[in-house]
């Protein structure tokens, strides 16, 4: 029987406990929606993990590596308690796109954080998130996460963990350098950033990474692979589960640039991921339906290509590439 998300708590299980059930969010606008939600309790006490994935709709190698890792969990051998949520945000999963469909409002869950108790679906529903992490988890626990490209981008293996300032980035940083990917991206802070799930536990003094991955609509083996090991490597860092982290040379935490475009049309990318660019390189070009050049998109700083739209349709806004500056 599916219970509010506000009324469970993971850690009230007996030891050891292992198992799915269903979890109603939403519940204040009549009826709600089900989610599964995955609940591992360990022989003895430790730390909390959370694990969220599907904050978009269009992002897949999350909820599938969030799968196969619970399946992976023994309680015998673990200490602390274990959680995770595959899909967050069953609106925009529903819909197959980034934002909630139009009929619920059509937001990006990604910018309502830390959410309105009565406000639309998906404010509503970033309110019931930010609540249960942050209810559940405290300064020695964890909240990761896990995003990807999506259907509109692709993106270089990256985690990431957001500028505090204060001991939980530092915290953060640690995880982030043993998960196991060897781009550490450090969040700046911006008017998006400071709205997503992820930055907003971040700034509730919780350690938090967040993961991206290359996307472009798939889920290939191997990325999903990468975010299994790398949730094996942080709970082993944190000594929730037994065994020795295989070190993976890592930037200390790359700053990045974001480049977004001015004009609408159709976009012809002229680099690609991973290639360095200097400042005032020609990136990107924006052409009308009659082919003329609407907008010729340049290198703002000199860096290398972590991310790029491959959605070739644009808007004015639209975020087109992400350079980490050299």
């Amino acid at each position: 029987m599916s219970r509010p998300l506000e009324l469970v708590d993971p850690r009230s299980y007996t030891s050891p406990h292992k198992g799915w059930e269903e979890v109603t969010i939403g519940t204040s606008l009549g009826g709600g929606v089900q989610l599964p939600i995955g609940i591992v309790r360990g022989e003895s006490d430790g730390p909390t993990v959370l694990v969220v994935a599907g904050v978009h709709g269009d992002e897949y190698e999350g909820p599938m590596a969030v799968a196969r890792f619970f399946t992976s969990v023994d309680p015998t051998y673990l200490s602390g308690t274990f959680v995770c949520l595959p899909v967050v945000n069953p609106y925009a999963f529903e819909a197959q796109k980034r934002e909630s469909d139009a009929a619920y409002d059509g937001l990006n869950l990604a910018r309502q954080f830390p959410g309105t108790p009565g406000g639309s679906p998906t404010q509503r529903l970033a309110d019931e998130l930010y609540r249960f992490a942050t209810e559940l988890l405290g300064p020695d626990d964890l909240f990761i996460d896990l995003h990807s490209g999506g259907t509109r981008y692709e993106f270089l293996p990256m985690v990431g963990y957001h500028s505090t300032d204060d001991t939980t980035e530092a915290a953060s940083l640690e995880m982030a350098r043993t998960f196991g990917l060897k781009r550490v991206w450090r969040v700046p802070e911006s008017p998006s950033s400071t709205k997503t799930y992820n930055g907003t536990v971040a700034r509730a003094g919780i350690p938090t990474l967040g993961t991206e991955m290359p996307g472009r609509g798939g889920a290939r083996e191997v990325d999903v692979e990468s975010l299994v090991e790398g949730l094996g490597n942080v709970l082993i860092a944190k000594r929730m589960l037994p065994g020795n982290v295989e070190s993976v040379p890592s930037e200390v935490g790359t700053v990045t640039q974001m480049v977004s475009c001015n004009a609408s049309g159709l976009l012809h990318v002229c680099v690609d991921l991973d290639e360095e660019v200097g400042s005032g390189d020609l990136l990107a070009q924006i052409s009308t339906l009659r082919g003329d050049t609407a907008e010729e998109i340049v290198a703002p700083v000199e860096g290398n290509i972590w991310a790029i739209r491959r959605f070739a349709s644009v808007r004015p806004g639209d975020l087109v590439f992400m350079i980490a500056k050299a």
